[in-house]
């Protein structure tokens, strides 16, 4: 087996006085891309951001990464040491230009680890290519999630959170995301990703977790999952 590079242990989560996540563990290895699946406002989103340190957390639960203890540290830091997050709703910089949006993102290349540079992205996301000078308030939603997650490549990170990718996105840019996907993985970056969209989490994941009403209720590989029709039933159908 290799290496867990993401190790989520007993989480919970809160808005406010509302608690959102109960107890909520996963790991991610190296090379491995994970599915974090469930119906809308399962707690798919939230775990994200706990992982991230951008909701409030309790208990006694811990998250691990690259070996080292993160819970409690700023979300900054948990960047910096290498995990990176793509969320939901894009936040571009719409009044920069795509290779500007690129140079926010830019940290020191990481022993072990692709260094990502404009010529690699740009092979990875050729729509980016075409547009280097574009601003990102005048591209379409797909293509903002392209500069979204090459923008959090530029921090050459080990494990990417990834926060519903295809969500309200053309399905030929769903197409151009599972080859981004899979050539991440090639590359060695360990990939979370959080989805509603069961046919995306096909083609890219290697396993899948189910979240609903805040707690894991399945773990098992993508073709486990595929094999089982009473929980995608259970959990998954809307």
């Amino acid at each position: 087996m290799s290496e867990v590079l993401l190790d989520v242990r007993g989480i919970d989560a809160w808005y406010g006085r509302a608690r959102i996540l109960d107890d909520v563990s996963l790991e991610v290895r190296r090379g491995e891309v994970v599915v974090l699946l469930g119906r809308n406002g399962a707690g798919k989103s939230t775990t994200i951001k706990a992982i991230m340190g951008l909701v409030s957390r309790g208990g006694t639960g811990r998250i691990e990464f690259l070996g080292r203890r993160i819970d409690g540290l700023a979300p900054f830091r948990i960047a910096r040491l290498g995990l990176g997050y793509v969320p939901e709703d894009r936040r571009v910089f719409t009044g920069l230009t795509v290779r500007e949006n690129l140079e926010v993102g830019r940290q020191a290349p990481r022993p072990g680890l692709p260094e990502w540079t404009w010529d690699e992205l740009a092979a990875l996301f050729p729509n980016l290519a075409q547009m280097p000078d574009r601003l990102a308030g005048r591209m379409s939603g797909g293509e903002q999630q392209m500069l979204t997650i090459a923008r959090t490549l530029m921090g050459n990170p080990a494990c990417i959170l990834l926060d519903e990718p295809s969500e309200g996105v053309a399905p030929v840019v769903v197409d151009q995301m599972v080859a981004a996907v899979d050539r991440l993985k090639a590359a060695g970056v360990s990939i979370l990703l959080s989805e509603q969209n069961l046919h995306f989490a096909r083609r890219v994941a290697d396993r899948a977790y189910i979240i609903e009403k805040g707690r894991m209720r399945y773990s098992g590989t993508i073709e486990q999952l595929e094999a089982d029709a009473d929980a995608r039933e259970q959990y998954l159908a809307v």
